[in-house]
Protein backbone atom coordinates (compact mmCIF):
# COMPACT_ATOMS: atom_id res chain seq x y z
CA UNK A 1 0.00 0.00 0.00
CA UNK A 2 2.08 3.18 -1.49
CA UNK A 3 0.78 6.43 -2.17
CA UNK A 4 3.55 8.09 -4.77
CA UNK A 5 3.55 11.90 -5.91
CA UNK A 6 5.93 12.27 -8.72
CA UNK A 7 6.98 15.99 -9.57
CA UNK A 8 3.34 17.37 -9.87
CA UNK A 9 2.91 21.10 -10.84
CA UNK A 10 -0.41 22.91 -11.17
CA UNK A 11 -1.05 26.53 -12.28
CA UNK A 12 -3.65 28.52 -12.71
CA UNK A 13 -2.65 31.98 -14.07
CA UNK A 14 0.04 31.09 -11.33
CA UNK A 15 1.84 28.38 -10.82
CA UNK A 16 0.32 26.46 -7.15
CA UNK A 17 2.33 23.50 -6.73
CA UNK A 18 5.50 23.61 -7.93
CA UNK A 19 7.87 20.21 -8.21
CA UNK A 20 5.46 18.38 -5.39
CA UNK A 21 6.77 14.57 -4.61
CA UNK A 22 6.52 12.38 -1.78
CA UNK A 23 5.49 8.81 -0.91
CA UNK A 24 2.94 7.68 1.54
CA UNK A 25 2.43 4.56 3.32
CA UNK A 26 0.14 3.45 6.41
CA UNK A 27 0.03 6.05 9.30
CA UNK A 28 -1.30 9.56 9.94
CA UNK A 29 0.40 12.51 7.70
CA UNK A 30 -0.72 15.90 8.56
CA UNK A 31 -0.39 18.51 5.41
CA UNK A 32 0.56 21.92 7.33
CA UNK A 33 0.30 25.03 5.27
CA UNK A 34 -1.76 28.61 5.71
CA UNK A 35 -4.13 30.24 3.23
CA UNK A 36 -2.35 29.76 -0.13
CA UNK A 37 0.10 27.69 0.26
CA UNK A 38 -1.45 24.95 -2.09
CA UNK A 39 -3.40 22.34 0.56
CA UNK A 40 -6.59 22.64 -1.19
CA UNK A 41 -5.58 21.94 -4.64
CA UNK A 42 -2.90 19.45 -3.75
CA UNK A 43 -5.95 17.41 -2.25
CA UNK A 44 -8.45 17.88 -5.50
CA UNK A 45 -5.64 16.40 -7.45
CA UNK A 46 -4.97 13.81 -4.87
CA UNK A 47 -8.77 13.22 -4.63
CA UNK A 48 -8.86 12.95 -9.01
CA UNK A 49 -11.19 16.24 -9.05
CA UNK A 50 -8.34 17.84 -11.02
CA UNK A 51 -5.47 16.93 -12.89
CA UNK A 52 -2.08 18.38 -12.51
CA UNK A 53 0.01 20.27 -15.60
CA UNK A 54 2.47 17.97 -15.39
CA UNK A 55 3.59 14.54 -12.96
CA UNK A 56 1.85 11.87 -12.00
CA UNK A 57 -0.05 10.64 -8.64
CA UNK A 58 0.53 6.58 -8.33
CA UNK A 59 -1.37 3.93 -6.42
CA UNK A 60 1.04 0.88 -5.72
CA UNK A 61 2.58 2.06 -8.66
CA UNK A 62 -0.44 2.54 -10.79
CA UNK A 63 -1.39 6.02 -11.92
CA UNK A 64 -4.82 7.03 -10.53
CA UNK A 65 -5.89 7.77 -13.68
CA UNK A 66 -5.33 4.59 -15.02
CA UNK A 67 -7.09 2.95 -12.20
CA UNK A 68 -9.98 5.57 -12.81
CA UNK A 69 -13.06 3.41 -10.88
CA UNK A 70 -10.62 1.07 -8.50
CA UNK A 71 -9.05 4.59 -7.28
CA UNK A 72 -12.55 5.74 -6.55
CA UNK A 73 -13.32 2.75 -4.75
CA UNK A 74 -9.52 3.03 -2.70
CA UNK A 75 -10.20 6.94 -1.73
CA UNK A 76 -12.35 7.68 1.14
CA UNK A 77 -12.77 11.91 1.08
CA UNK A 78 -14.18 14.98 3.81
CA UNK A 79 -14.09 18.04 1.84
CA UNK A 80 -14.45 21.50 3.80
CA UNK A 81 -17.78 22.03 3.16
CA UNK A 82 -20.21 19.02 2.47
CA UNK A 83 -23.76 19.14 0.37
CA UNK A 84 -26.41 17.80 2.03
CA UNK A 85 -30.11 17.42 1.02
CA UNK A 86 -30.83 19.07 4.81
CA UNK A 87 -34.61 16.99 4.70
CA UNK A 88 -32.65 13.97 4.61
CA UNK A 89 -32.00 11.81 7.40
CA UNK A 90 -28.53 11.11 8.34
CA UNK A 91 -29.30 6.97 7.03
CA UNK A 92 -31.14 8.22 4.56
CA UNK A 93 -28.30 10.40 3.35
CA UNK A 94 -25.62 7.60 3.82
CA UNK A 95 -27.83 5.32 1.96
CA UNK A 96 -27.57 7.33 -1.03
CA UNK A 97 -23.40 7.84 -0.45
CA UNK A 98 -23.43 3.81 -0.18
CA UNK A 99 -25.23 3.51 -3.33
CA UNK A 100 -23.49 5.58 -5.33
CA UNK A 101 -20.20 4.01 -3.99
CA UNK A 102 -21.88 0.35 -5.39
CA UNK A 103 -21.83 -1.33 -1.72
CA UNK A 104 -24.27 -4.46 -2.23
CA UNK A 105 -27.38 -3.94 -0.79
CA UNK A 106 -26.83 -7.25 1.00
CA UNK A 107 -24.21 -5.75 3.30
CA UNK A 108 -25.48 -2.00 3.29
CA UNK A 109 -27.55 -1.77 6.00
CA UNK A 110 -24.23 -3.25 8.48
CA UNK A 111 -22.34 -0.67 6.78
CA UNK A 112 -24.38 2.23 7.26
CA UNK A 113 -24.47 1.39 11.19
CA UNK A 114 -20.66 0.68 11.12
CA UNK A 115 -20.09 4.00 9.85
CA UNK A 116 -22.62 5.97 11.86
CA UNK A 117 -21.67 4.39 15.03
CA UNK A 118 -18.22 4.58 14.79
CA UNK A 119 -18.64 8.73 14.37
CA UNK A 120 -20.99 8.69 17.55
CA UNK A 121 -24.32 9.34 15.30
CA UNK A 122 -26.45 5.91 15.44
CA UNK A 123 -28.84 7.43 17.96
CA UNK A 124 -30.02 9.91 15.83
CA UNK A 125 -29.80 8.27 12.42
CA UNK A 126 -33.57 8.96 12.03
CA UNK A 127 -32.96 13.04 12.43
CA UNK A 128 -33.13 15.40 9.75
CA UNK A 129 -29.51 16.79 8.68
CA UNK A 130 -31.41 20.23 8.77
CA UNK A 131 -31.37 19.83 12.79
CA UNK A 132 -27.76 18.56 13.17
CA UNK A 133 -25.08 21.19 14.76
CA UNK A 134 -21.94 21.58 12.38
CA UNK A 135 -19.98 18.98 14.28
CA UNK A 136 -22.89 16.36 13.80
CA UNK A 137 -22.97 17.50 10.44
CA UNK A 138 -18.75 17.27 10.16
CA UNK A 139 -18.91 13.32 11.66
CA UNK A 140 -21.83 12.98 8.92
CA UNK A 141 -18.99 13.55 6.35
CA UNK A 142 -16.82 11.62 7.97
CA UNK A 143 -19.31 8.73 8.34
CA UNK A 144 -19.71 9.24 4.50
CA UNK A 145 -16.10 8.93 3.75
CA UNK A 146 -15.36 5.72 5.74
CA UNK A 147 -18.39 3.74 4.15
CA UNK A 148 -16.41 1.51 2.15
CA UNK A 149 -13.21 1.45 4.52
CA UNK A 150 -11.17 3.49 1.85
CA UNK A 151 -7.39 2.45 1.84
CA UNK A 152 -6.66 5.97 1.39
CA UNK A 153 -8.34 8.33 3.81
CA UNK A 154 -7.98 12.43 3.08
CA UNK A 155 -9.55 14.79 5.27
CA UNK A 156 -9.62 18.79 4.46
CA UNK A 157 -9.52 20.27 8.16
CA UNK A 158 -12.38 17.85 9.30
CA UNK A 159 -12.09 18.69 13.01
CA UNK A 160 -13.62 22.51 12.18
CA UNK A 161 -17.10 22.69 14.00
CA UNK A 162 -15.99 19.95 16.52
CA UNK A 163 -16.14 20.24 20.43
CA UNK A 164 -13.41 18.86 22.23
CA UNK A 165 -15.08 16.03 23.18
CA UNK A 166 -15.92 15.02 19.47
CA UNK A 167 -12.03 16.16 18.65
CA UNK A 168 -10.37 13.96 21.19
CA UNK A 169 -12.62 11.08 19.78
CA UNK A 170 -12.42 11.98 16.48
CA UNK A 171 -8.27 12.02 16.83
CA UNK A 172 -8.07 8.60 18.60
CA UNK A 173 -10.75 6.91 15.80
CA UNK A 174 -8.17 8.04 13.29
CA UNK A 175 -5.23 6.61 15.14
CA UNK A 176 -6.67 3.07 14.94
CA UNK A 177 -8.09 4.05 11.29
CA UNK A 178 -4.27 4.49 9.97
CA UNK A 179 -2.83 1.18 11.77
CA UNK A 180 -3.52 -0.21 8.07
CA UNK A 181 -4.73 2.32 6.19
CA UNK A 182 -3.44 5.52 4.81
CA UNK A 183 -4.79 8.83 6.22
CA UNK A 184 -3.64 12.36 4.69
CA UNK A 185 -5.06 15.19 7.61
CA UNK A 186 -4.73 18.46 6.18
CA UNK A 187 -5.17 21.26 8.89
CA UNK A 188 -4.50 24.69 10.15
CA UNK A 189 -5.25 23.42 14.12
CA UNK A 190 -1.73 22.27 14.59
CA UNK A 191 -2.73 20.52 17.98
CA UNK A 192 -4.96 18.16 15.87
CA UNK A 193 -2.32 16.82 14.47
CA UNK A 194 0.45 17.07 16.31
CA UNK A 195 -0.73 13.93 19.07
CA UNK A 196 -1.12 11.32 16.54
CA UNK A 197 0.95 12.07 13.06
CA UNK A 198 3.51 10.12 11.79
CA UNK A 199 5.05 12.51 9.44
CA UNK A 200 4.20 16.28 8.77
CA UNK A 201 5.01 17.63 5.33
CA UNK A 202 4.16 21.58 5.21
CA UNK A 203 3.61 23.45 2.02
CA UNK A 204 4.10 27.11 1.72
CA UNK A 205 4.03 29.14 -1.73
CA UNK A 206 3.14 25.55 -3.31
CA UNK A 207 6.47 23.95 -2.38
CA UNK A 208 7.69 21.42 0.29
CA UNK A 209 9.36 23.19 2.85
CA UNK A 210 9.73 20.72 5.58
CA UNK A 211 9.22 16.85 5.88
CA UNK A 212 9.54 14.33 8.37
CA UNK A 213 8.42 12.97 11.73
CA UNK A 214 7.53 15.64 14.62
CA UNK A 215 10.98 14.57 16.58
CA UNK A 216 12.81 15.27 13.73
CA UNK A 217 11.37 18.49 12.60
CA UNK A 218 11.13 19.81 16.08
CA UNK A 219 15.18 19.50 16.09
CA UNK A 220 14.91 22.72 13.97
CA UNK A 221 13.53 24.82 16.54
CA UNK A 222 15.60 23.43 19.34
CA UNK A 223 17.28 26.74 21.41
CA UNK A 224 15.08 28.53 19.46
CA UNK A 225 11.65 28.76 22.16
CA UNK A 226 11.67 30.65 25.16
CA UNK A 227 9.70 31.46 27.99
CA UNK A 228 9.53 34.35 30.43
CA UNK A 229 7.28 36.16 32.64
CA UNK A 230 7.09 40.08 31.86
CA UNK A 231 4.85 43.45 32.76
CA UNK A 232 1.42 43.93 30.74
CA UNK A 233 3.24 46.94 28.98
CA UNK A 234 6.93 44.71 28.01
CA UNK A 235 4.24 42.05 26.61
CA UNK A 236 2.69 44.50 24.10
CA UNK A 237 6.13 45.64 22.95
CA UNK A 238 7.19 41.69 22.64
CA UNK A 239 4.27 41.10 20.43
CA UNK A 240 5.30 43.62 18.22
CA UNK A 241 8.77 42.21 17.80
CA UNK A 242 8.56 38.34 18.31
CA UNK A 243 6.34 35.31 17.39
CA UNK A 244 4.00 34.32 20.06
CA UNK A 245 2.46 31.02 20.55
CA UNK A 246 1.27 31.55 23.53
CA UNK A 247 -0.08 34.12 26.02
CA UNK A 248 -0.93 33.14 30.09
CA UNK A 249 -1.72 35.41 32.95
CA UNK A 250 0.18 34.52 35.99
CA UNK A 251 0.05 35.69 39.27
CA UNK A 252 3.12 37.62 39.12
CA UNK A 253 2.83 38.76 35.20
CA UNK A 254 2.09 37.73 32.09
CA UNK A 255 3.76 34.31 30.74
CA UNK A 256 5.10 34.98 27.04
CA UNK A 257 6.34 31.81 24.70
CA UNK A 258 8.27 33.20 22.14
CA UNK A 259 9.56 31.60 19.04
CA UNK A 260 13.14 33.44 17.97
CA UNK A 261 16.45 32.98 17.21
CA UNK A 262 17.82 35.12 19.87
CA UNK A 263 16.68 35.44 23.38
CA UNK A 264 13.69 37.87 24.01
CA UNK A 265 14.44 39.39 27.31
CA UNK A 266 17.40 38.41 29.64
CA UNK A 267 15.30 36.29 32.15
CA UNK A 268 13.90 34.46 29.08
CA UNK A 269 14.03 30.20 29.47
CA UNK A 270 14.72 28.22 26.58
CA UNK A 271 11.93 25.33 26.60
CA UNK A 272 11.01 22.53 24.57
CA UNK A 273 9.73 23.43 21.03
CA UNK A 274 6.00 22.14 19.55
CA UNK A 275 4.71 21.73 16.18
CA UNK A 276 3.42 24.39 16.62
CA UNK A 277 6.29 26.30 17.56
CA UNK A 278 7.72 25.14 14.20
CA UNK A 279 4.72 26.38 12.48
CA UNK A 280 4.60 29.83 13.45
CA UNK A 281 8.47 29.77 12.94
CA UNK A 282 8.05 28.23 9.19
CA UNK A 283 5.87 30.65 7.95
CA UNK A 284 6.81 33.95 10.04
CA UNK A 285 4.03 34.18 11.89
CA UNK A 286 3.32 36.82 14.35
CA UNK A 287 0.64 37.66 16.80
CA UNK A 288 -2.10 40.30 15.90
Amino acid sequence: MKLKLEDINKSYKNKVLDGISFELEKGVYGLLGPNGAGKSTLIRLLCGIEEANSGDILWDGESIHTLDERYRNILGYVPQKIGYYPDYTAVKFIEYIAELKGIPKEIREKEISDALSLVNLEDTGNKKIKNFSGGMKQRLGIAQAILNHPELLVLDEPTVGLDIDERMNFKQFISEYAKNKIVLFATHIVSDIEDIGNEIIMLKNGKIVKQGDIPTLLELVQGKVWKCVCTQEQAVELKKQYKISNMRIEKDGIELRIVSDEKPLLDATVVEGKLQDLYLYTYNIKSE
